[in-house]
């Protein structure tokens, strides 16, 4: 993930961090999905969305309190 990437989920609301986070999440079972039939041969991908949703779930947590 992008350091521009991080500041603009910083600049977001709770909500629109939760759409984020739903898009994240759906994107994940996408790319697990085209890994299981063969079609993503690179499988760090998996890891960096995996990165990236813990991180939203991180702001959210943090803008909740």
């Amino acid at each position: 993930m992008k350091k521009t990437d991080k500041m603009s989920y910083r600049q977001k609301s709770s909500q629109e961090l939760s759409v984020a986070l739903a898009d994240l999440q759906k994107k994940l079972v996408e790319t697990r999905l085209k890994h299981l039939t063969g079609n993503q041969k690179d499988t760090s991908v998996i890891r960096k969305i995996k990165y990236e949703i813990a991180y939203v779930s991180t702001l959210i947590t943090e803008n909740g309190k």
